[in-house]
């Protein structure tokens, strides 16, 4: 029986990143059922993944060691391809089919390089597709009763300071977007955070009506966020994996970067915009020496309006 073993990345960022390449092989390779390994944090990405049939989550150890560990708990297999977007030790195991990944390219966006690895000349965009059972649960957090009101998600953090825009900024953008005359009247504000996060996203939430707030922060997997994404009508967000999980569940989704790469690591796709600091490469932090901002909330503010009006004009030609 012909098998494949994928090996995504420990970050959840990259390994929504690698999700397009998943979908690609399972898609074309429907007779052999995929390994996926990965680090804890994404893992629950790839349960439910259609033709992935196990899920090994591994946690780093000294000396790599979890390498040989988890070779030996996959026993002895002839696979048919491996994927490592690691360059690990899995990568060597037997094998007809291997693609190892041997590192980026600062000028090409990772859908079309990891496209590459496995020999696609297309672009192969991260692609998360929630179950009817993962979206009836997701009800928990939305409610029964509130589906005629639009949600707009923000996720105010990122895993480097320099990434964040300032808290007041998204809450200052939420206010605007969703008040009588926003691009969304009336919508519901989600906040998305992961654990040890809450410093940066509490303040808005804090800061919004209650009847209004959808408080997330530290409080999904990110399987149960990506759900909860695809029934938005909005992302925006800093240089982070929820931005990538936004633009994996085809929603609009607006990126905001300042030190980042977003020639490589910028949301993908027709219906993403890419916010860039003044000038490029500067942290997006709010400067507190002299109270500049390198991204202009007002700018911000005008270019997802025009963004947002574009697609919804799009989708109703």
């Amino acid at each position: 029986m012909k098998r494949t073993l994928f090996v995504a990345s420990n970050r959840l960022g990259d390994a929504v990143l690698t999700t397009g390449v998943l979908r690609y092989l399972v898609n074309k390779e429907p007779e052999s059922p995929v390994t996926v390994v990965c680090g804890n944090i994404p893992k629950d990405l790839f349960i439910d993944f259609d033709g992935v049939d196990h899920v090994i989550g591994v946690e780093k150890k000294r000396f790599s060691l979890h390498w040989p560990e988890t070779a030996f708990s996959l026993g002895k297999f002839y696979w048919h391809r491996i994927v490592d977007f690691r360059a690990s030790l899995l990568g060597f195991l037997p094998a007809r089919h291997r693609h190892i990944w041997k590192g980026g390219n600062d000028h090409l966006h990772k859908v079309v390089a990891n496209a590459r690895l496995i020999g696609v000349d297309q672009p192969l965009p991260a692609s998360i597709i929630p179950t009817d059972d993962q979206i009836a649960a997701s009800r928990v957090w939305l409610g029964n009763g509130e589906s005629s009101r639009p949600i707009l998600a923000v996720a105010p953090t990122a895993n480097f300071y320099q990434k964040q825009w300032h808290h007041e900024n998204f809450l200052h953008l939420a206010q605007q977007l969703t008040g009588p005359n926003g691009i969304l009247p009336g919508a519901r504000v989600a906040v998305f955070g992961a654990p040890g996060e809450e410093d940066q996203a509490l303040p808005v939430v804090e800061a919004l009506p209650e009847d209004q707030c959808i408080n997330l922060v530290g409080r999904t997997t990110p399987m149960e966020a990506a759900t909860i994404l695809s029934q938005c009508a909005l992302f925006i967000g800093n240089d982070s994996g929820l931005m990538h999980t936004a633009t994996a569940v085809q929603i609009p989704t607006v990126g905001l970067f300042g030190i980042g790469q977003p020639d490589v690591y910028g949301p993908w796709g027709e219906k993403s915009l890419c916010l860039t600091s003044i000038p490029p490469g500067t942290p997006i932090t709010r400067q507190s020496g002299n109270g500049t901002e390198p991204l202009d909330p007002e700018r911000v503010l005008r270019e997802v309006e025009a963004f947002y009006r574009r697609i919804q004009l799009n989708k109703d030609d």
